[in-house]
């Protein structure tokens, strides 16, 4: 189990594979095992470094304020302890964001961006609505289960269709997400860390490859947020994920892992 000291706490990861180096950033109040679908594809190919976000998983979870800015120190420091140089950067929602502010701030170490269902933030942003917002801000308080708080969430993280019809992959994510259940109180400064993101005037800084994802039924971050990051990044493409969710990993989880393998491919 490699654990690796770094900014005043213990960073979680894993290496899976050989080849290029991939590094994988989970997303708001998860942790490494939410990468479960999109691991066993992507380390065929290359060698994905997969770590515990500060304040979740095995990872530390200190009660003190967190930033965007300080999770990619987090990560820099991961890719330190794997003894790589660079690395292909993938985030999704909040490990997006961190994936940009990496780029920007270590564009040596960065080789190419892949951001899903994220936002750059600032004055172009597009809030979720408030019946969004407000439960995922209700959940730093919740008193209820880490089940019964994921399933209450299900409506606004997938499509209506795929709820109807998937109910057991959806099961399925649950499952993972609650074997480490995150703390409401690291889940509140991780949102804090969100809530105050901003690239939005630096993301032109970034010149790799850049491939952005995201589901067009997206209700958490809308789908606008993913059209605004690749209209104002030099070499971004869009990939458009017609009916999916936020977790669009799940929902075209075939689909999208194609997609990212050739997109890699052709960086080579």
């Amino acid at each position: 189990m490699p654990i690796t000291n770094a900014n005043g706490i213990d960073l979680y990861y894993e290496i899976h594979g050989e080849g290029e180096p991939l590094l994988l950033i989970m997303g708001l109040g998860l942790n490494s095992k939410s990468w479960f679908r999109t691991l066993p594809a992507l380390s065929k190919q290359y060698k994905v470094i997969i770590f515990d976000n500060r304040g979740t998983g095995s990872s530390g979870k200190p009660n003190t304020p967190y930033s965007i800015e300080l999770m990619a120190d987090d990560t820099r420091a991961v890719l330190d302890a794997a003894g790589i140089d660079s690395a292909h950067i993938y985030g999704i929602s909040m490990g997006g964001m961190i994936a940009q502010r990496f780029a920007i701030k270590y564009p040596e170490r960065t080789r190419s961006l892949i951001l899903g269902c994220t936002t750059s933030g600032g004055v172009q942003h597009v809030q979720p609505g408030v019946e969004v917002s407000m439960m995922m801000l209700s959940r730093g308080s919740a008193t209820a289960t880490p089940e019964e708080i994921a399933w209450a969430t299900v409506p606004i993280l997938y499509s209506g269709d795929f709820i109807e019809s998937h109910r057991d992959l959806v099961a399925e994510d649950i499952q993972r997400r609650v074997e480490i259940p995150v703390m409401p109180y690291a889940y509140l400064l991780q949102l804090q860390a969100c809530l105050a993101h901003d690239t939005y005037r630096e993301i032109n800084q970034i010149k790799v490859p850049v491939l952005v994802i995201h589901g067009n039924a997206d209700r958490l971050v809308p789908y606008e947020n993913g059209v605004t990051l690749a209209e104002n990044i030099q070499n971004a493409e869009l990939l458009t994920i017609n009916g999916a969710g936020h977790i669009y990993v799940t929902e075209a989880n075939d689909l999208v892992n194609e997609r990212i393998l050739d997109f890699l491919t052709k960086l080579n």
